[in-house]
């Protein structure tokens, strides 16, 4: 069955959010680093860095941890000075989740805005290779995200995610797929779009499936390129969708991480993995 988790704060400290994992059920468990919309990061002391070592291994969280980079990041952009900006924000977050000993920091590619969409890509491709490069072997995985398309968004499919990454730096770069944004970006996950994607990731990435997967409902329409979250089950792609893909064996040992407003003590992040836990297939006894 998949390891069904949850995005967490970190305020306090990034151990703190190992118990509240704990706390909510989580098997999975995302975090940002610094907060989404500031450019600073809070120092991350070596006992902070020992404490949620420490945490995440009693909990049974290791190589389950992930983090989100900052949504302020657009390395596709054609404003140099944020181009650069970003990919240092970038190479930094990638230094600290490996000192946490995080499985992969999550990356919304970027917006081409009004401009040329190929040039865009071209961009971020030479800012995601500067980044990973630059942050040193030590570093954690970069996982490229797919998106809806929203505002010139770029890397909509795994096709194009695919041509975001160099070749020589491929086995530093993995994949994170949202089923909000599938859908938003044209996905049919209630036809043949969860197959289409997977095809896709298969023929251009060579998985079966992604690395991380958000596992979110959603409240737009199919193909609106819109990006909004619902809790699963709570929106257009309903309980259906999501006992299909709990039943999936492919996503056997799949992190998925739900990225929803978790509510007074988690409390919402606790009910809706409950309730996804209650449309996992049963196990049939020998």
């Amino acid at each position: 069955m998949p390891f069904l988790g949850a995005h967490l704060s970190a305020a306090g400290g990034v151990s703190r959010a190992v118990s509240a994992a704990v706390g909510a059920g989580c098997e999975a468990l995302q975090v940002f680093l610094r907060a989404p919309g500031r450019w600073a990061a809070p120092p991350l002391a070596q006992p902070e860095v020992a404490r949620f070592r420490s945490a995440a291994r009693e909990a049974g969280l290791v190589g389950r941890c992930f983090a989100h980079a900052p949504y302020l990041l657009n390395l596709a952009s054609a404003d140099e000075t944020l181009r650069s900006r970003s990919v240092a924000v970038l190479v930094e977050e990638l230094r600290r989740a490996g000192r946490l000993g995080l499985a992969g920091v999550v990356l919304h590619p970027g917006s081409a805005g009004e401009g040329n969409r190929g040039e865009a890509e071209a961009r971020c491709r030479a800012a995601i290779t500067e980044a990973v490069e630059r942050a040193g072997a030590r570093a954690a995985m970069l996982l490229v995200e797919g998106t809806a398309g929203a505002g010139g968004q770029i890397g909509r499919t795994p096709r194009e995610l695919a041509r975001l990454v160099e070749r020589r730096v491929r086995h530093r770069v993995g994949t994170c797929l949202d089923t909000a944004h599938l859908w938003g970006a044209g996905y049919d996950l209630l036809g043949d779009g969860w197959e289409r994607a997977l095809g896709e990731l298969s023929e251009r990435w060579g998985r079966e499936v992604p690395h991380l997967l958000h596992g979110n409902d959603t409240l737009v329409e199919l193909g609106s390129r819109r990006d909004r979250h619902a809790p699963p089950g709570e929106g257009r792609l309903g309980e259906a969708f999501f006992r299909r893909l709990l039943a999936d064996a492919r996503c056997a040992s799949l992190p998925v991480v739900l990225e929803i407003p978790p509510g007074d003590g988690n409390v919402i992040v606790s009910e809706t993995l409950a309730r996804l836990r209650s449309w996992q297939p049963r196990r049939r006894l020998p």
